[in-house]
């Protein structure tokens, strides 16, 4: 039971890890990386209604606060460095994680039944995305950070705008930040805060403060949305995701990268498949063992309605 314990806190400290870096990473969605490591739905709920199921939460927030602090370290020590000398390789890495999202939602809307309504939301939302993944930026946005600038009127109204994205699958927080042109600065901030620079907390505090306000209100919109329209809601996630793979896919062949080698893009493409694919099996596996368990139960409580 205790190593049960211990390989769930571990998943969840990668599961943070890995969305950390996504909502560090232009482009990528962390949504997109919580759906595929199956744990998107308990963070719906803990950040619509925090204060149910308190111990719960806790044992839920604290891996992913564990994993999200490491990759912001790890994204300015070692992505950041991934990100310049080996572009184009990694955010083909990306692409192949957010490839192996697709089965898992588009299995939930096959649950709920594919209508045209949902069509024209798998478009429009497609459309969006993809649109907005165009936008994703280069090295260049991450190399510039050296010379931001910061004020705390621009971390209110950054925060708010990320929190408002964090929790809409396949919508890109840090795209947003750049159109807003705060990411360079969010980055300069990072990086000087893991140099040691701690009179930048100050601001970081801010801006975390407004990011989870925004977080907690859009987050209950979103949770009704999948309960009381879950057809709708499944197709337009199901757009977000693909606009998603389609636009990070085009601008990542663009990208102008001289260490790129087609040899090194496959594998890495084929690397992030292989992971994305794998958590999938681990979410099918999971929710295959609840349902055998729930089943399970059913059986006891009739056969025991019988005997007595």
């Amino acid at each position: 039971m205790q190593e049960t314990k211990l390989g769930l806190f571990l998943y969840r400290t990668l599961g943070g890890f890995l969305i950390g870096i996504s909502v560090l990473a232009p482009g990528i969605s962390g949504s997109i990386i919580a759906i595929m490591m199956g744990i998107y739905k308990d963070v719906l709920n803990l950040f619509s209604n925090p204060t149910k199921n308190v111990r719960e939460n806790i044992i839920l927030v604290v891996p992913l606060a564990i994993g999200t602090i490491a990759s912001m370290i790890a994204f300015v020590v070692v992505f950041g460095w991934l990100f310049e000398t080996y572009e184009k390789a990694t955010y083909l890495f990306f692409v192949g994680l957010i490839l192996g999202t697709i089965p898992i939602v588009y299995s939930e809307l096959k649950k709920h039944g594919i209508k045209i309504v949902g069509i024209i939301g798998i478009v429009l939302s497609f459309a969006a995305t993809f649109a907005l993944s165009l936008t994703m930026g280069s090295g260049e946005a991450i190399n510039g950070a050296a010379q931001a600038s910061i004020t705390y009127f621009e971390m209110v109204y950054g925060g708010a705008a990320m929190g408002a994205s964090l929790l809409i699958p396949g919508m890109s927080a840090s795209v947003i930040l750049m159109l807003l042109g705060l990411y360079t600065d969010l980055l300069f901030t990072a990086e000087a805060i893991v140099r040691g620079e701690l009179s930048y907390l100050t601001y970081i505090a801010v801006f975390a403060v407004c990011m989870f306000t925004a977080v907690i209100m859009v987050s209950r919109f979103i949770k009704a949305a999948f309960e009381k329209i879950p057809a709708i809601a499944y197709a337009v996630v199901l757009g977000f995701i693909l606009g998603s793979f389609a636009g990070i896919g085009v601008s990542s062949l663009q990208i102008a990268d001289a260490n790129f080698t087609w040899t090194l893009g496959i594998v890495t493409f084929a690397a992030g498949t292989a992971l994305s694919l794998f958590f999938a099996y681990m979410n099918y596996k999971k929710e295959k063992d609840g349902l055998e368990k729930a089943d399970a139960q059913n059986d006891d409580q009739q056969g025991s309605a019988e005997s007595a």
